[in-house]
């Protein structure tokens, strides 16, 4: 399930307006809450491999001994083994001296100049590379071998291929009972991010691979690794240091990301924390929207755009980052530079500026608000202090989320063991950067395919656990002739038109007691949270946006009923919140172009309409209205679907107050920790969420935060009677809650 497009080297046209959109996530515009870190994330089918500069770099071996030491039961030859069959399926290669571009030559020379020891080009994982400068708008040539070239393809091509992969499709729930995942609900997303439809699938095994941000946010929402998911976010924090050169570089000709220097760099066998430096350019969207200034300062540095020669500082940062939900259920990003983060940071700007400075640059820019031009090297000290104090000033950039979903041997601690299993369950992984216990120190994203490599070989092995789990028969909100209420006119219809009546109008005689009688008439099934009712048939219209079917929905919901008098089975319909009761008589029938039915057929003064019924069974009834000309003439209405059996957020007044009186208890506050979501009961459809709670201990002592509408945030106190919780706001006693709970 891939939330955004699938999209070709054809469909990658270079151009900014359209790739922003299409291939980064948010445009481009994610950042910490702070809004001092800028995050790019791909966001298509093969994500950020399909946006990076293809730069690879094998794990440390300084990483490999670190994360062994907390917990990771990875062998030094699993880690070899993987690397090597990666190389190979994507093709990695070094990049030649005679494909380095100006920009890369002028990082080159800088080390050389400065006597560096370590620094030669980077290894890309690149065929035939055309050397555009492009890399960051998606490769149009199909040259780079991003996931989608390589394995993606492989996967969809092969001979014994099955794979399926639903684009466009949200992941939005893991649905499990126990120990076990029995299943993921999502939905399929229009461009303007709408749900069109729902999807379930019931799994044997699932795999969270959605990066540091997006795999610890599906975690929350399903009620995941609570209190560990999310805690030890590391982002590679990167500041870039530009040099303006009296001659033309033209760094966007040639490769972007060919070069770097691994003096400082836990490449190099630096423990704790380091950097690299790396050369890089970008292309001038994107050029122009990282520079510091404004007015005419950045009209005169964009013209100079040919004559910068630019690096960045990769630091390996301590993870200090939090990824949690805000209480409107949004992913929210806490990030904290440490003294130590901002001592790298300052001691590789220093480094690229003296380079810079050394090869004659007339003036540096830098990503310090407070310092944005030096123009020599005697201002470089005050630039190395403003940066480890003032660092609020300090714009900086991360393509490398990292960590959240720590990896390692303490259940306590860590969200995934070293097969990436997540803890207390039997078949829920979590595979990508976010299990990483530390940030890696390079371009992340061969580990993260090395790391993907050892944990399908793992689950191989193995795979016979998994095949003999039972796949459970779950539906979730699909549309299913088994559950015709999720269902839009169009699928509605489509169900209707394959099918023949197939029960006799006596089946849709409901019982004689108007009241209900638990276990005669009436029934909760609190384990799948079903209600049957038998007192008459709850109609339902169908889910489709427009205005006048959401007018139906909310005023117009319906049931009806039917009894026996005499041989004939006579019946009412009736408006939940409309005082009418329009009598009609059941027939049994069939017409042209719709074969079996039963005919409802009205009394004066509703004599003008008529409902063709299909029976599906002793619980499901599909149907069609009709007006104005007798049958099978009439005009078209609408189409509709009865139900004795529908999920409890379909629930009626009547049954919410039968569940809410005898089939619930007060909860114990442990109980209601965490998140949410509220819905009106609706006589006739599924409410969207007008209310979120969010229950906490403070103190030992239960609060509540919640958001109505979306939009009015509050507090309320939280008090337990002798049989329920009850919640106290900003009212006072004028209003109060008052809940039980049921499961």
């Amino acid at each position: 399930m891939e939330m955004v497009g699938y999209y070709e080297g054809e469909d990658m046209n270079q151009r900014y307006e359209c790739m922003l959109p299409l291939l980064w996530k948010n445009c481009g515009a994610n950042f910490t809450s702070d809004l001092r870190i800028a995050i790019a994330q791909g966001s298509c089918l093969g994500g950020s491999t399909v946006i990076n500069d293809a730069v690879c770099f094998p794990i440390p071996d300084v990483v490999k001994r670190q994360w062994r030491a907390k917990g990771v039961g990875i062998s030094d030859d699993e880690w070899d083994q993987a690397t090597r069959e990666v190389s190979d399926e994507i093709h990695i290669a070094k990049v030649k001296d005679d494909e380095l571009s100006r920009n890369s030559l002028m990082l080159k020379k800088g080390c050389e100049l400065m006597g560096y020891k370590k620094h030669y080009p980077n290894s890309r994982n690149s065929v035939n590379c055309m050397q555009c400068g492009l890399c960051h708008l998606g490769c149009h040539y199909g040259t780079k071998q991003d996931m989608k070239v390589t394995y993606i393809h492989k996967a969809l091509t092969g001979p014994k291929s099955n794979i399926k992969i639903y684009c466009n499709c949200s992941a939005e729930k893991i649905t499990y009972a126990s120990d076990l995942v029995d299943g993921v609900e999502g939905n399929f997303l229009d461009a303007a991010g709408n749900t069109v439809n729902k999807i379930r699938v019931n799994t044997r095994l699932v795999i969270v691979a959605s990066g540091s941000i997006g795999s610890t946010y599906l975690l929350l929402k399903s009620s995941i690794a609570e209190g560990k998911a999310g805690r030890g976010l590391a982002l590679h924090p990167a500041p870039f240091v530009l040099g303006d050169f009296p001659f033309e570089i033209k760094g966007i000709q040639g490769i972007p990301m060919a070069y770097t220097l691994h003096d400082f760099g836990v490449t190099n066998g630096v423990e704790d924390g380091g950097f690299l430096v790396e050369g890089i350019f970008l292309p001038p969207l994107q050029f122009s929207m990282l520079l510091p200034v404004w007015g005419g300062l950045h009209e005169e540095l964009m013209g100079r755009y040919n004559h910068f020669a630019m690096a960045g500082v990769l630091v390996r940062d301590e993870s200090n980052g939090t990824v949690k939900l805000t209480d409107l259920g949004f992913p929210r990003i806490d990030y904290v530079l440490s003294s130590k983060d901002l001592d790298l940071i300052a001691r590789g700007t220093e480094i690229i500026a003296r380079m810079w400075f050394k090869l004659g640059a007339i003036r540096i820019v830098t990503s310090h608000l407070g310092k944005q031009i030096i123009n020599g090297e005697d201002e470089i000290p005050d630039l190395v202090k403003a940066i480890k104090n003032d660092s609020r000033n300090l714009l900086l950039g991360s393509a490398h989320p990292q960590g959240g979903n720590c990896m390692g041997d303490d259940p306590q601690t860590c969200v995934v063991d070293s097969d990436c299993k997540v803890y207390g369950f039997k078949n829920l992984f979590v595979c990508d950067a976010s299990v990483f216990p530390t940030a890696v120190g390079v371009n992340p994203q061969l580990t993260v395919m090395s790391l993907a490599t050892i944990t399908a070989d793992r689950n191989n092995l193995k795979w016979s656990e998994f095949a003999s789990i039972a796949l459970k028969d779950g539906l979730g909100e699909t549309c299913s002739v088994k559950q015709p209420m999720f269902c839009s006119a169009k699928s509605l219809d489509a169900m209707y038109e394959i099918r023949d009546n197939s029960l006799p109008a006596d089946a849709l005689v409901n019982s004689p007691k108007s009241d209900i009688i638990d276990g005669d008439n009436w029934s909760f099934d609190s384990d799948t949270l079903t209600i049957w009712n038998d007192r008459y048939w709850k109609g339902f219209f169908t889910t489709d946006p427009d205005l006048v079917n959401k007018a139906l929905l909310y005023a117009g919901g319906f049931w009806k009923r039917f009894w026996k008098d005499g041989n004939a089975v006579k019946g009412e319909t009736h408006p939940y919140e409309s005082p009418v009761f329009a009598s009609s008589e059941a027939i049994e029938a069939e017409y042209p172009g719709y074969g079996k039915v039963v005919l409802l057929k009205y009394v004066p003064p509703f004599d003008r309409f008529y409902d063709f019924l299909k029976l599906v069974d002793q619980d499901t009834v599909l149907g069609k209205a009709f007006a104005v000309r007798d049958p099978p003439r009439g005009e078209h209405i609408l189409t509709f679907s009865l139900s004795k059996r529908y999920g409890v957020d379909f629930m009626t007044q009547d049954d919410f107050k039968v569940i809410f009186s005898t089939k619930s208890r007060k909860p114990d506050p442990d109980e209601v920790l965490g998140r949410w979501e509220g819905r009106l009961i609706s006589d006739s459809t599924l409410s969207p969420t007008l209310f979120r709670f969010r229950y906490y201990k403070e103190q030992g002592v239960l609060k509540c935060k919640y958001v109505f509408g979306g939009v009015l945030p509050g507090t309320s106190d939280v008090l337990f009677t002798e049989d329920m919780m009850t919640m106290f706001d900003f009212t006072g006693q004028l209003l109060h809650d008052e809940l039980r709970l049921v499961r």
